[in-house]
């Protein structure tokens, strides 16, 4: 009796064990559904009471599956963030940069082509008065929701940003990788390989991203701000371009983010090819968006610094701010663009800018807070084949039902009979679900093979279920099961809505880069040519120095030896490339944001013919400036061109095959390295600096030449006045490193032998 009571006891105890893991796992799947959750992802679908409970711990799976993707995918994006910050060090990544660019720009256009009459395609033909007109109201309706915002906070409602100090700290952090590469959507544009008939346009969108790297003032840098209100809060984190900085340790984990961060990384790298789309997402992205308004607000109540936000208030403003400067440079574009290839060009060109406004627009940059996020909500069914299978089996459900009252099989977290009883399956929402677990019940469905696919075995013949289905109908469930395994937008619509012919990123390693036109050519580590030392003899490496920076500061007119007239065709190659030394070192915000970085964003103003630097910003009184007045180191190379009665050149190509073609092969290939040089600012940082302060005495020997105007030539002086100040910047510190002074002195020295050559002179 005592052993059959223990066996009981036993088994009573073994069942309370199993009775309490199963309630342990429903409650684990639910928290862990629950806090998956993300607001840019479909939520794990409400589920209705069912007749067996036992399926709870299944609930989770299709929502788990869906999570794990999205932390691949964002870990896939924190991977290429590092990568692209230091881009000379992963040439490789090149051809999936270029295809995640195509994707994230079919993907939101296909998102916005949902609504076509709403947005920017509200607009589908340009004329400059629209345009203006459509930014106009955008801004109004942001200025209304502001106002009806504040009248809710006045009437007691609750912040809509944070729930507290606590929150804001976190949504501080997790908004990091954004705010670190502030700017970077126009870092590879305006460089020397653009065509010289954009130059204008190209400059005065740059001058937005100047004005963001704080116009070469470092304390008004907007990444040097953004990193000291991270020091502020003590959130612990490494510079945005280490590899630290993606750690996982970090808990920087917020997938929007590092999604609309990449976003802006990419859509200026391949300038010569997208040009129209970064201007087009400069437009979208500096107008002002209400939740920078409450950021500013909240912040300021939970006493918490808000000046980084209150900055890009004040100079992201539609008249004489940001938004004016980029709506400025896209109507340039277009107009140039009519002008050079008409009407029918121009209408391409808009659209390209259109589908570039739209990828700013529809990737959310900021954080939102775990107290106030709302559950996604989801339209269903999402597209014309997912309403064509629901359509089917809510058919077939009240037949079916009855059939498979016996059967056992399980569907995701019912059976087929509970999937099939005919009045839940009315219900949407147990639509979606059914949709959702049949997709991942394998062997059934196979996701992206119907072949592989059970059920569509079973409705062919031989099949069980053959002939329950008509023809078209197991064609469209076949159709259904090959896109469930693809992307749910169609990974063309970038190339069918702006009419471009399609290049995909093997096609655009196939065809040669020329380093002249195309952007970024970086050639491998072991090419003889990317090797600064093999380009001087042993000897002459160190052999001439370049003065003290301290007495170099400046140097007036009168002390600038007058020097004969150079050759121009000798001179002209490296007058036009040498622009292109110190253009990648602003390309990277995070980059910039120290006092060397920030003086060679002065050098390169001065280069591209900005008025000096004052206390203030320019806004758009920099783009209003007289064209005449806007003189930089190509409009000066032009007009030696003039002067000479020399052809103009269209762009650098132009340039050096009219050196080749006069025999001037030498200066062309030199201005090749030097543009191969220039793609690795990290690595050849002293070296191009030695060339650049070479270059400056290029600037002296041409400024006391007949080669330009008397007025063109005070413009030169005024340039060199600046670079020897910027330069004498750069310089501190290299003299203290062995290993940066010799790179630095090499770099010099090679520069004053091309100089000397391009100028006449053996020896300056």
């Amino acid at each position: 009796m005592s052993l059959l009571l223990h066996t009981l006891l036993l088994v009573v105890l073994a069942y309370a064990a199993v009775r309490v893991c199963e309630a342990v796992a429903r409650l684990f799947a639910r928290s862990r559904a629950q806090r998956r959750q993300d607001v840019e992802s479909p939520s794990s679908p409400a589920l209705k009471p069912t007749i067996d409970e036992k399926d709870s711990a299944a609930q989770a799976v299709p929502a788990l599956e869906q999570d794990n993707a999205q932390l691949q995918e964002m870990q896939l994006h924190k991977d290429l963030y590092f990568k692209l910050q230091n881009l000379e060090q992963y040439p490789g990544i090149l051809p999936q940069s270029w295809d995640l660019l195509i994707s994230l720009l079919s993907e939101t256009v296909a998102d916005a082509q949902k609504q076509p009459s709403s947005g920017i395609l509200s607009l589908p033909n340009y004329t400059r008065e629209s345009l203006a007109m459509f930014l106009r109201t955008e801004n109004d309706k942001t200025t209304q929701q502001w106002e009806q915002y504040l009248a809710r906070r006045k009437a007691g409602s609750p912040k809509e940003m944070f729930g507290n100090r606590d929150e804001a700290e976190w949504w501080l952090k997790q908004a990091a990788p954004v705010k670190y590469v502030d700017g970077a959507w126009l870092g590879h544009i305006n460089k020397i390989t653009t065509p010289f008939a954009l130059r204008r346009i190209t400059k005065n969108a740059w001058q937005v991203m100047s004005e963001e790297l704080g116009d070469g003032d470092l304390s008004k840098n907007h990444v040097y701000v953004y990193r000291a209100l991270m020091e502020e809060i003590d959130s612990g984190l490494p510079g945005g371009d280490t590899i630290d900085f993606i750690h996982t340790r970090h808990e920087l984990n917020e997938p929007r983010v590092w999604k609309a961060a990449l976003a802006q990384l990419l859509v200026s790298l391949f300038a010569a090819d997208f040009l129209p789309e970064a201007l087009g997402f400069n437009m979208a992205y500096e107008g002002l968006p209400l939740h920078l308004m409450k950021t500013v607000k909240e912040l300021e109540e939970l006493k918490l610094n808000p000046y980084y936000f209150v900055l890009h208030v004040s100079i992201d403003n539609a008249d004489s701010g940001h938004a004016a400067m980029a709506m400025d440079a896209a109507v340039d574009y277009i107009e140039q663009t009519r002008k050079a290839s008409g009407d029918e060009a121009a209408h391409q060109a808009w659209q390209r800018v259109q589908a570039g406004f739209i990828l700013a627009e529809g990737l959310p940059t900021t954080p939102e807070s775990p107290s106030l996020k709302k559950p996604a909500s989801v339209s269903f069914p999402r597209n014309d084949i997912e309403a064509a299978v629901v359509k089917i089996f809510k058919a077939k459900a009240p037949v079916a039902h009855k059939i498979h009252c016996s059967s056992r099989l399980k569907i995701g977290r019912h059976t087929l009979v509970e999937w099939l009883e005919p009045k839940a399956f009315a219900d949407e929402q147990w639509q979606m679900d059914f949709l959702n677990d049949l997709g991942n019940c394998r062997p059934w469905v196979v996701k992206g093979s119907s072949e592989k696919s059970r059920l569509v075995r079973e409705l062919a013949w031989e099949g069980k279920m053959f002939g329950s289905f008509t023809q078209t109908e197991v064609e469209v469930v076949k159709r259904w099961i090959d896109e469930l395994d693809g992307p749910a937008f169609d990974a063309k619509r970038y190339w069918s809505f702006t009419g471009r012919k399609e290049i995909t990123s093997a096609q655009r390693l196939d065809r040669k880069q020329d380093i002249l036109c195309d952007y970024p050519v970086l050639q491998d580590d072991d090419d003889d040519d990317d090797d600064p030392s093999k380009s001087l003899k042993p000897q002459a490496q160190l052999h001439s120095f370049p003065p003290s920076p301290a007495t170099t500061l400046s140097r007036p007119t009168s002390s600038i030896i007058s020097t004969p007239t150079p050759n121009l065709t000798h001179l002209l190659p490296l007058w036009f490339t040498h622009p292109c030394l110190l253009e990648s070192h602003v390309s990277i915000p995070f980059k910039v944001a120290t006092p060397t970085g920030s003086a060679i964003v002065c050098l390169l103003r001065a280069h591209s013919g900005f008025e000096r630097e004052g206390p203030g910003v320019a806004g758009m009184d920099e783009v209003r400036r007289p064209a005449a007045d806007v003189v930089g180191l190509v409009e000066l190379g032009l007009e030696m061109c003039r002067r000479a009665g020399v052809k103009e050149p269209k762009d650098l190509r132009e340039v050096m095959e009219e050196a080749v073609g006069e025999g001037e092969r030498e200066g062309a290939t030199f201005a090749r390295k030097m543009l191969a040089w220039s793609m690795r600012p990290t690595k050849n940082e002293a070296l191009l600096l030695g060339l650049s302060t070479a270059c400056v005495e290029l600037h002296e020997r041409v400024a006391a030449s007949d080669l330009l105007s008397p007025s063109s030539r005070d413009v030169l002086l005024q340039i060199v006045e600046r670079e020897r100040e910027s330069l004498s910047v750069c310089r501190e510190g290299i003299d203290e490193d062995g290993a940066r002074y010799g790179a630095f002195c090499r770099g010099y020295a090679i520069g004053r032998r091309e100089v000397g050559r391009a100028v006449g002179e053996a020896q300056l």
